[in-house]
């Protein structure tokens, strides 16, 4: 059994980000790299973020356990943010000399049969490779070469149902460095073992590729004192420890935003502090506690408060992986009630999960509390789980909020992968 050596101290933002830096220039010299996120989800989310913003790349975030729901997320945000039907023609008609755009204004109007007929003879030489069966599936219309008219079930078909491959040749047709980057990110017993496995498995095939993992440091304690192996060492290697802040300094600097820390909020600022959050989810925490506390004393208030709580909700959940683009603000379903649209405070619709903030006064309306009533049994009846918090409450006992969320989504992706893979 291998002996971790010393824990390095944390690095600050700057050193991160040039340390991010470092890692992609080993990955452009085709050198397998996998870098690690070690400490809070929050400061890992955001400095992922700010180093990708920098270089205009795109993100996936998965919490998927196995490698075939990771490359199934992966390939999900790549037909989100790439045209893989003209990638796939510009790679095709480059490999036969055509001008960009050429292939596929060939392509334009022909039948499934045609289409066909003319990427044979335009490329016989490449029949059965996986890249080649790949563009061909693109370039096809969904419904003929895959029942469920998805063009990415037809790729995952002809790369023989073997997830490695389909991500391999996607990332060949793509143009370089514009593939989303994929940050892994979970937990519970396991988790770590399996997820750097999978890690390590996409860097040895696709050394470009952009493959990061989050984990908080007790995991990665415990992992790290593992047998040696290739795993274990890529993520020896590309450790990187994160900053956090106290709930000291947290409460300092809510008081500098005019924001009295009373006990009440003790808990809340710890669990702020661990999650590592940034000071924009910070400042609409402090709005939210001053707009709470106003309200008891104005009524009028209470409206400002129940957004504010809305708003630093919103933020928190954006700022950390596992809830990371998962729920929209303000939201409509996709059904109505009395012919009038239902708009739900945060909605996820891949999830189904559905969360209303409360404020205080609204309990108050007897017609509000029956409108909602009808609401939550509309939403359940179309498979949405409806989570009820109190606007001061997503202040005062945000632990529990936060938790209860991440609860709820884990066991919905844990459902959606089991649906997936049936």
């Amino acid at each position: 059994m291998s002996v971790p050596s010393a824990r390095p101290p944390p690095r600050s933002d700057t050193s991160v980000l040039q340390e991010l830096e470092r890692h992609q220039r080993r990955r452009e010299q085709g050198i397998p790299k996998l870098t690690v996120l070690a400490g809070p989800p929050g400061s890992a989310m955001s400095l992922w973020r700010r180093w990708l913003e920098s270089r205009s790349q795109s993100s996936c975030v998965s919490l998927a356990p196995g490698e075939a729901e990771v490359v199934r997320d992966w390939m999900e945000t790549l037909s989100r943010t790439r045209n893989l039907e003209a990638d796939a023609a510009d790679f095709l008609g480059s490999a036969s000399g055509l001008a960009p755009g050429e292939l596929r204004s060939r392509l334009s109007g022909k039948t499934a049969h045609e289409r066909d007929i003319l990427l044979q003879e335009l490329f016989p030489a490449l029949t059965g490779e996986d890249v080649s069966a790949a563009c061909r599936c693109l370039l096809q219309p969904p419904q003929v070469v895959h029942k469920s008219g998805q063009p990415l079930g037809a790729v995952l078909d002809a790369c023989e149902r073997n997830p490695l491959r389909a991500l391999t040749a996607l990332h060949a047709l793509i143009p370089a460095g514009t593939a989303p980057a994929l940050l892994l990110s979970g937990f519970g017993p396991g988790w770590l073992t399996s997820a750097a496995r999978v890690a390590t498995r996409l860097c040895d095939a696709v050394p470009p590729l952009v493959v990061a993992l989050h984990s908080e440091r007790p995991a990665l304690n415990t992992y790290l004192r593992g047998h040696e192996s290739q795993s274990l060492a890529l993520v020896r290697e590309g450790l990187l420890e994160l900053e956090a802040p106290s709930p000291e300094e947290l409460r300092r600097r809510l008081e500098k935003l005019g924001v009295q820390a009373t006990e009440v909020l003790s808990n809340s600022l710890a669990r702020l502090a661990a999650d590592g959050v940034t000071e924009e989810v910070l400042a609409r925490y402090g709005e939210a506690a001053r707009e709470l506390e106003a309200s008891k004393h104005e009524p009028e208030a209470a409206d400002r408060a129940r957004s504010s709580a809305e708003s630093f909700l919103r933020s928190l959940l954006d700022s950390l992986p596992a809830t990371q683009g998962l729920f929209e603000l303000n939201k409509r379903a996709e059904f109505r009630i009395n012919n009038r649209p239902v708009e739900v405070d945060f909605l996820s619709h891949r999830l189904r999960v559905a969360i209303e903030v409360d404020g205080y006064y609204h309990f108050q309306d007897d017609e509000a509390y029956r409108r909602d009533r009808r609401k939550d049994l509309a939403l359940q009846q179309h498979g949405y789980l409806v989570l009820r918090f109190l606007a001061k409450d997503v202040v005062a006992r945000l632990e529990e909020i936060r938790d209860t969320i991440l609860e709820v989504v884990s066991l919905r992706r844990h459902r959606e992968d089991a649906d997936g893979g049936a």
